[in-house]
């Protein structure tokens, strides 16, 4: 494995879109729609993709993340952002990681990030490719259910 490797996972090159790119369009308020029987908004789903590669980013920086039970701090509790600035800083954080987690990738793969604990610098990198890599899947599927996928580009779809 290499940085190439560990990119194209962050960014799905030849296996899936981009994942930097499952949120572009997207309105606000379409991004707290549900629709069907789908259990997450689009919302829900950045949250959730926010907090755990911002976890395993911390791993990366030497940290053990502090938390009480991330399985339900990982949820927003509300479907919705309030605000447009939510939505758009959540994006902006999300992008952010993914720059922050192709940085990593450029380092010493194989090295052991936190003093005492058996996790790589490739493992934390492999969790973050995996974890947003499925849930983007979901947000692409969300967003065909409310009808905001493909993204809109100058009117015509993408």
């Amino acid at each position: 494995m290499n940085e190439k490797f560990f990119w194209n996972g962050l960014h799905g090159e030849g296996a899936h879109v981009d994942t930097a790119t499952v949120f572009d369009g997207l309105d606000w308020q379409q991004a707290g729609q549900k629709a069907g029987n789908f259990p997450h908004s689009v919302w829900e789903l950045l949250f959730h993709m926010n907090y755990w590669q911002n976890f395993m980013l911390d791993f990366l920086k030497g940290e053990v993340p502090k938390s009480g039970d991330p399985d339900a701090e990982s949820w927003p509790a509300a479907a919705a952002p309030e605000t447009e600035d939510e939505w758009d800083s959540a994006v902006a954080y999300y992008l952010k990681g993914l720059k922050e987690a192709e940085q990593e990738a450029g380092k010493e793969l194989s090295e052991q990030v936190v003093a005492g604990r058996e996790e790589t610098r490739a493992d934390c990198l492999q969790t973050i490719v995996l974890h947003n890599t499925y849930h983007a899947g979901q947000v692409v599927f969300a967003r065909k259910i409310i009808g905001a996928w493909p993204p809109q580009r100058g009117g015509e779809a993408e």
